[in-house]
């Protein structure tokens, strides 16, 4: 039988992987893109979803438990914000295209974990802001679309 810590364990591994799949796939796209401003703003949000999985894995490690790695929903969006900006030779508005992809996943699986979690707690108070900076992310990549 899972207990209530396992359980949260689990969904904070899963975070913890879309943490690491946000700085993947944000180094990639930083890499991919030729506009300059689009890239330092690609490796400003791997850099600040770096800081995302060290405090995921640090609230993890307070629970004793495991951290995960990675994930298969991880694996499979970098494989595929890859495979698409390589097919599209660095097309900037499919590489943006990926990345909200990506950030509407993460909000949606940000959304569910602090649904779980009833009191207001320092780890309810972490995932919201995490969430926030994912959404500010979200509206600034949405603007750099062209029209």
């Amino acid at each position: 039988m899972e207990t209530r810590t396992q359980s949260l364990t689990g969904k904070l591994n899963h975070l913890i992987a879309i943490a690491e799949d946000g700085k993947n796939g944000y180094e990639s796209a930083g890499k991919d893109v030729k506009d300059e401003t689009l890239k330092s703003l690609f490796l400003r949000f791997s850099a600040e979803r770096d800081g995302y999985l060290t405090q995921l894995q640090n609230h993890v490690r307070d629970l004793d438990a495991d951290t995960g790695k990675g994930g298969p929903a991880g694996t499979l969006h970098r494989a595929w914000i890859d495979i698409k900006a390589v097919l599209t030779s660095g097309n900037k508005n499919a590489i943006i295209n990926a990345c909200i992809t990506g950030e509407d996943y993460a909000i949606m699986e940000y959304d569910k974990v602090i649904e779980l979690i009833k009191s207001d707690s320092p780890l309810k108070q972490m995932l919201v802001s995490q969430r926030s900076g994912i959404q500010a992310a979200l509206s600034s990549i949405k603007a750099h679309l062209d029209k």
